[in-house]
């Protein structure tokens, strides 16, 4: 019988490529190629296309969505032996157990916790859903330490793989410098929402006008900070909106510091680790999961201007820096190590068939 591997997610992958479709993206890698993939998501409108070798389907965000789910799941697992592995609590919620359990759910940052840290008035609500589809999954997969430590899970069938990057496999001639500064260049890839702490940036190039900061990424607050820097008229950081990933491996490739900052709601950190691809030093906040990535403490910084300035200058002024970045990443978060966690885990999931 046909094997194949049905993905839960969020968003459109061709329009949204960074986040929890990174992931999945590496998760596909370790399967062989004669193993059919999809991605199912909830979209504007029903459609199918591929993304690499993954067929997605757009299942329309309606009413209806969550039968029309189950419909599809009972179609495609007729004829195929089918491992569900769910990055989607609602999805997985809904997903009738007479059709088809998780067979392996993949925490990023705990759906309570998330909504506790905002005070979500639906925070409780959250919190049943969550232990509900622990329930219901045969395995549950945690991204970090800290996201299993935050989650709510309490049974002993889990286990952590951290992520990797698809940026390692993303081909860039870095031939010419992309970056016109003779400052101190700092870069960063963020979503723009509250929790990263844009702000601190803003205050790091008010503060030291020989530092030039660059931020790659969109989200709900990128107009209110562009506002602000344009009010205090402020030339050394630009807000970019989203960069192709060939673009980010550049930026990244010609910058002198990488920082990922953030208030909570950090399960892993994967700029962190692009940092350290590209051989850079990166420092970042001392919260959630950070500190289990960051590749010595000495890069931790608290949430305040002047521990992150002073830090990145002493970091400078260090006559024999000894790290490789690189090496590091390779040999803790590179492609083929987290693809050799993964395959194992499908081999062992698939057996259990």
């Amino acid at each position: 019988m046909e094997k194949c591997v049905i993905y839960f997610g969020f968003n459109n992958p061709l329009i949204y490529k960074r986040g929890v479709e990174n992931v999945i993206l590496s998760q596909s890698m370790a399967l062989p190629r004669n193993i059919q993939k999809y991605y199912l998501f909830f979209g504007e409108k029903d459609e199918e296309f591929f993304w690499n070798d993954i067929k997605c389907v757009a299942i329309k965000h309606n009413l209806f969505r969550f039968f029309k789910l189950n419909k599809l799941i009972n179609k495609l697992g007729k004829n195929s032996e089918c491992i569900i592995h769910s990055h989607n609590y609602l999805m997985s919620f809904f997903l009738l157990k007479k059709i088809k359990k998780t067979d392996i759910f993949t925490v990023h940052d705990g759906l309570f916790y998330l909504s506790s840290q905002t005070n979500h008035r639906f925070k409780n609500i959250f919190k049943f859903i969550e232990k509900a589809v622990y329930k219901k999954s045969k395995l549950v997969h945690f991204i970090s330490n800290f996201s299993k430590e935050e989650s709510l899970y309490n049974g002993n069938n889990f286990i952590i793989i951290n992520n990797t990057t698809p940026l390692e496999k993303v081909k860039v001639k870095f031939e010419k410098k992309i970056w016109n500064s003779k400052k101190i260049k700092i870069f960063t890839v963020r979503s723009i929402e509250e929790r990263i702490n844009i702000e601190l940036l803003i205050e790091l190039a008010q503060r030291n006008k020989n530092f030039e900061i660059k931020v790659s990424g969109k989200g709900p607050l990128l107009e209110k900070y562009r506002n602000e820097i344009k009010e205090k008229k402020l030339n050394n950081i630009e807000l970019m909106g989203f960069l192709e990933d060939k673009k980010i491996r550049e930026f990244y490739n010609d910058c002198d510091i990488v920082t990922v900052l953030a208030k909570y709601g950090e399960g892993f950190g994967l700029p962190i680790i692009e940092g350290y691809l590209h051989d850079k030093p990166v420092f970042a906040s001392d919260v959630s999961a950070i500190p289990e990535v960051i590749i010595d403490k000495k890069f931790l910084v608290d949430n305040d201007v002047t521990d992150l300035e002073n830090k990145i200058l002493d970091y400078l002024k260090e006559k024999n820096k000894s790290y490789n970045f690189k090496d590091y990443y390779y040999s803790h978060f590179g492609n083929d190590v987290i693809k050799e966690k993964y395959f194992k885990l499908y081999n062992r999931i698939f057996k259990n068939f």
